[in-house]
Order: C-alpha cells, then sequence, then structure tokens
C-alpha cells in the first residue's frame, strides 16, 4: 500500500477556517479549523493555501507556483465555488433588471477546475474534489442586503424567490461532483454530511454560507473518514 506524506488544500475562506464573530459582526480565523484539526490526527505534511474570497480561476492562476513550491505532493484537495456563484450584489441592485455574471460564470468555472485537475495529474499529484457546504438562502439574503446600497426588493426582483440563492449554489456544487466522476478522482462529499444533519442552522454562520465553529467540526469528520477510506484503498 501507498503511503500519503504530503498534501495541499487549496481553497478559500471555508477552508482557511474562517467563522463570523455574530457579536461584533465579523470574520474571524478559527485556530483549529477543519484543516488543521486533521492535520493533527495523521502523521503527514499538510500545507494549507487558502485564501478569503478566492475564486477557481485566481487558483489557477498560481497553482504552477504553489505546486513547484511544495514538491513532492501526493494529494492536493480542491474547494471552490463558494466565491465563484457568487455576485456584486451593489450592482445589481442598481439595475435589477440588466443582465449580471457570477463573479465566476458556471462554464468557466467547470473549464477552470478541469484545468486545476490536469496540471494536479501532470505533476504527478492526484487531485481531490470537495463538494460543498449547503447555503442558507434566507439568511444569506438577510446578510447581503444589510448594506445601505443594496435594496432588498431589487435584490428579490433580481433572483425571483430566495430559494434561488440555494439552487444556484448547488449547480456549482453538483459540477465539483460530475467532475470528480468524470475524471475518476476521490470526492469528498461535504454537502452531503451537512444535509444528513438535523440541526443545519448550527453548522452555518449568520451569513449562511460559512460554516461554525460546529461546522468546521462536520468538515473535518468527512475529512477523516475519506482519508481513512482512501488509504485503505491504496
Amino acid at each position: 500500500m501507498s503511503v500519503i506524506m504530503k498534501i495541499d488544500v487549496i481553497g478559500d475562506s471555508i477552508l482557511k477556517g474562517v467563522v463570523l464573530d455574530e457579536i461584533g459582526g465579523r470574520y474571524r480565523l478559527l485556530k483549529t479549523g477543519a484543516v488543521k484539526a486533521f492535520s493533527q490526527l495523521f502523521p503527514i505534511d499538510v500545507k494549507n493555501h487558502s485564501h478569503f474570497g478566492c475564486t477557481a480561476p485566481k487558483a489557477l492562476a498560481s497553482l504552477d507556483r504553489t505546486l513547484a513550491a511544495d514538491e513532492g505532493t501526493d494529494l492536493v484537495l480542491l474547494e471552490f465555488g463558494g466565491n465563484d456563484c457568487d455576485f456584486n450584489w451593489a450592482e445589481v441592485s442598481k439595475d435589477p433588471t440588466g443582465k449580471h455574471s457570477p463573479n465566476t460564470p458556471y462554464e468557466e468555472f467547470v473549464q477552470a477546475m478541469q484545468m486545476m485537475i490536469r496540471t494536479c495529474l501532470s505533476k504527478g499529484c492526484t487531485p481531490v474534489l470537495m463538494s460543498l457546504p449547503p447555503i442558507d438562502s434566507i439568511r444569506f439574503f438577510d446578510w447581503i442586503t444589510r448594506p445601505d446600497n443594496v435594496d432588498p426588493d431589487h435584490i428579490l426582483e433580481f433572483i425571483g424567490d430566495k430559494d434561488y440563492i440555494y439552487r444556484h449554489q448547488e449547480r456549482y456544487s453538483r459540477a465539483i461532483v460530475r467532475l470528480a466522476y468524470e475524471n475518476k478522482l476521490p470526492l469528498i462529499d461535504v454537502r452531503d454530511a451537512f444535509l444528513t444533519q438535523k440541526y443545519l442552522s448550527k453548522l452555518l454562520c449568520a451569513d449562511g454560507i460559512h460554516p461554525t465553529e460546529e461546522g468546521q467540526k462536520l468538515i473535518e469528520d468527512a475529512f477523516t473518514s475519506r482519508y481513512m477510506e482512501y488509504s485503505a484503498a491504496i
């Protein structure tokens, strides 16, 4: 059996371990998020390259440099979609009947993810994909419409109904699952782990998208379970 010695994690604020401080209304970094907690369980070198606000195209642009700096990486965990599917809500509010694209349009997102997969494989690394935690549409709507320059009625006019936020984000998550299947790659189905829970409200922050500390623990558990399965199979 092969031994996994080194894992690179490349993602956004979710895997960075960012949570919303609901008292202060500011984002902060957990001392022990899912990635760090997972890394402490096994004798492996885990490098976390995740960044707040990162998108798939941004990560793709720096992927060669990231992998070159960490030579000998066995697995590369890729976690994207949350920022990619988001909109500039202030611009939407100004012109709710106009055409607005997400930060990364769906087709470009799929293409960027596929290119990252190919780049990892070309470097001798095995890409591992992660589905997205579900979004709480109501909380997220309330969060993005808090600023004075964002009119809730204009946002609702653009999206049609608040549940669209969930459906739109889920489409990006489903693309990740499909890419894992089509490329025969390991998948960590974090979304399924969240959807099996009775009290989803405890797992997501007031912004409706960032996992709470409990949510981070659930992601850690999903990592651990999948890692054990993968290690036993190789």
